[in-house]
This record gives structure tokens, C-alpha cells and sequence, in this order.
């Protein structure tokens, strides 16, 4: 993982923090990610809160106001909370020399990715909650076309699909069926594979 985010770095420079988030979620290593608030207005009264005063206030963690400050391989484990403990122990008495972001606190993230499934839990007043919905299936992609999309205008779903004026209309499948149906049979059945679209 953290050699992914080397790699990267020394093609493209820096990593950017969304980078460093898809980095995080491609790797095949087991891994962890500590995420922070993005310093914004938007994230200005969410940050160092409670879960409990974010629920006063209507509102839950939401991964568009965080960036990933740090990523490292995760070291085997035998209970999540101790090792979650001890992480906030390390991100706040012992910085590793390479992390820049403060120390953890309320309203961070620490996000695990073991056997390819990425669980996260909030840094609360005492301990931790997890965050089942935090990372949906849907922000993998929106991840994943931050990091490769030509037009950040197009993040919607489709990987570097350019303007969306420029986008031709696919045929629907049902279209397709029925081109192929109004053929006749002895037309249909004698064309080589290729010409059928089968290869």
C-alpha cells in the first residue's frame, strides 16, 4: 500500500488526498488509513465533535468532508479494540515521522482494510464507533474517477467518459434485440460469429 502511494508519488509528485483514498481502497494488502477533516466552513462545527452532538445537530459523518492523512500497512491483530486503542495512543504520542496531520482526535477516522473488506470507526469521546455507512459502494467509484477523470465536472459515475455534449447515445439492449429479430432467420443463422457479435 504505502508502496502504491510511493510509486504514485515519484511518477505523479505529491499524492493528493484522494489519490491517497484510492490508493488505500485498491491495495490488496491489509492496511489502515487515518482520515481528518477537511479544513473547510462546511466542516468547521463537525470538527472535534461528539457523535452524539452531531446526532443533535441532524447530521452523521459524511466522507466528502474528509481526506486521508495517512495510510500504512496493518499489523495482525487479535482484538479490533485494543489495536484501535493502541492506534490512538501512536497518532498521539508517538507520530510516525512521515504523518502530518494532527494529533487524532474527536471526529477523526480510522479506516481498516483487512482480507479486502474496510471497515471505519469514528473517534468518539470514549472509544470509538463504527461506521458501517461511511464508506458506500457508491464513493469507491466517485474515488476512483477523481483519480483518473479528465473533466472533474464529470463525476458521475462513468470513468473518464469526457464532456458529457460529447457522449454518444448507446443502443438499449432491448433496441439491439429487436434489430436482430427483424432480420430473417436464414440471415441471422448464416452470418460468421464475428458479424453476430459473438467472438
Amino acid at each position: 500500500m504505502t508502496n502504491k502511494i510511493r510509486k504514485w508519488d515519484e511518477v505523479h509528485g505529491d499524492t493528493t488526498p484522494d489519490e491517497a483514498m484510492v490508493a488505500f481502497l485498491e491495495s490488496a494488502n491489509d492496511s489502515y488509513a487515518i482520515l481528518q477533516l477537511r479544513s473547510s466552513e462546511e466542516t468547521a462545527f463537525e470538527r472535534f465533535m461528539s457523535m452524539d452532538y452531531l446526532k443533535r445537530q441532524g447530521k452523521e459523518p459524511d466522507i466528502d468532508h474528509y481526506e486521508v492523512v495517512y495510510t500504512a500497512p496493518l499489523l495482525p491483530y487479535k482484538d479490533i479494540n485494543t489495536m484501535l486503542e493502541e492506534t490512538y495512543v501512536k497518532f498521539n504520542m508517538e507520530h510516525p515521522a512521515d504523518f502530518t496531520g494532527h494529533s487524532l482526535s474527536v471526529s477523526d477516522i480510522v479506516a481498516l482494510k483487512q482480507n479486502g473488506v474496510v471497515s471505519c470507526h469514528y473517534v468518539d469521546s470514549i472509544g470509538f464507533k463504527e461506521l458501517p455507512n461511511f464508506l458506500r459502494p457508491e464513493n469507491y467509484l466517485k474515488y476512483a474517477e477523481m483519480s483518473t477523470e479528465d473533466d472533474y465536472g464529470m463525476i458521475d459515475g462513468v470513468i473518464n467518459n469526457g464532456k458529457r455534449e460529447e457522449q454518444m447515445e448507446k443502443p438499449s439492449v432491448l433496441e439491439q434485440l429487436k434489430e436482430k429479430t427483424e432480420e430473417p432467420p436464414c440471415i441471422r443463422n448464416s452470418k460468421k460469429p464475428e458479424e453476430r457479435g459473438l467472438e
